[in-house]
């Protein structure tokens, strides 16, 4: 003969490991350092890099803000890691003669930190000291020789582990062009999104300029008109287009960013 007693007793111990279930479950984990969206680090760490315009200051990734950005965890006292470096440098002339413009920085392992002569002699790009107390390989949860590709709002767009399924060495063709193109493929894609009450939305980069237009015929003049010019304070905002609704016409909208 059953006993109401007990059952009622694993009923309610079965409804509280639900609960507790549904809550754990509610409570999503953050996305990983080395995730794709992910946001970067915020550490801050002394420049060491003499050619640095900041050099013996002590900031962090918020600085490179609004340009793509490339971190690499390496060690000055690393001969790999020197040719790295070296890479980097030309990496970047590279692109700037293609009149594109990245950040590149290095994070050197504490371990390196009498060796710094070996990177400054080698790069102009800012290098920073990494600390036992601040941990910056930690916060990127990354290990010496890994890369990580940000866009201008600061969300991680690729990552490059050491000896990972993709070719990452600097100095052989196959690593060059796909670190290459891996920046070239990480600016961030501004978008507009727009509601029934004609209410849009511009997911863009903070501090950009915009151009909102609008289009009442998508025929071969397209005959684009501009709504408004927006800078955002923040990587996105919202406006109200309070023309649309006098012409009772369909609008097809679009963004231009201004240089």
């Amino acid at each position: 003969m059953h006993n109401p007693n007990r059952i009622r007793i694993l009923l309610a111990a079965a409804l509280l490991a639900f609960v507790g279930s549904s809550q754990s479950n509610l409570r999503a984990d953050p996305l990983s350092p080395r995730d794709p969206g992910a946001p970067w680090p915020s550490w801050e760490l002394v420049d060491f890099q003499p050619k640095s315009t900041k050099h013996n200051q002590t900031y962090g990734l918020n600085e490179f803000r609004g340009r793509v950005t490339m971190v690499a965890l390496l060690a000055t006292w690393c001969p790999y890691c020197q040719r790295q470096v070296a890479k980097m440098e030309e990496l970047k002339k590279d692109l700037e003669a293609d009149r594109v413009q990245v950040n590149f920085l290095a994070v050197n392992v504490t371990s390196g930190e009498g060796d710094q002569h070996e990177f400054t002699s080698r790069c102009s790009f800012p290098l920073f000291q990494d600390t036992a107390e601040v941990n910056a390989f930690k916060q990127h949860r990354g290990r010496k020789d890994d890369y990580f590709i940000y866009n201008e709002r600061g969300e991680l767009t690729d990552y490059f582990p050491f000896l990972g399924d993709r070719a990452s060495d600097l100095t052989s063709p196959e690593g060059y062009k796909n670190i290459k193109q891996a920046l070239l493929k990480a600016p961030f894609k501004t978008k507009l999104a727009a509601e029934t009450v004609i209410k849009l939305t511009i997911e863009g980069v903070q501090g950009r300029t915009y151009r909102v237009q609008f289009s009442e015929d998508l025929g071969p003049d397209k005959k684009w008109r501009t709504l408004k010019k927006i800078t955002l304070l923040t990587d996105s905002a919202e406006i109200v287009d309070t023309t649309a609704t006098p012409s009772r016409k369909r609008r097809f909208y679009r963004t231009e960013e201004i240089p």
